[in-house]
């Protein structure tokens, strides 16, 4: 199934490189899209920032697209109790 995310894109980047601290193993930081979500609340507004992993190919197709709404293809998972999104 495939799903929809809406929402004003407010940045595309590189996540930081990975490296493991027993193997030395080095994995490739991945592109991400950042969106805001402000959600309310008894306490008044909350600004929640979402970041969905995208393949390189499909960043590079977003870079020129901040601050604009888009629709952005995702999947969604479930990650300690928490539902997360990724772009394809």
């Amino acid at each position: 199934m495939e799903l929809l995310l809406k929402g004003k894109l407010e940045n595309v980047f590189k996540a930081k490189d990975y490296k493991d601290k027993t193997s030395g193993e080095v994995t490739p930081g991945k592109y991400q899209a950042q969106f805001f979500e402000q959600v309310e609340g008894d306490e008044g507004t909350q600004i929640v920032v979402h970041k969905i992993s995208l393949p390189e190919e499909k960043a590079n197709q977003l870079k020129n697209k901040v601050g604009e709404i888009i629709s952005l293809p995702v999947k969604a998972f479930v990650n300690k109790g928490k539902l997360g999104y990724y772009g394809i």
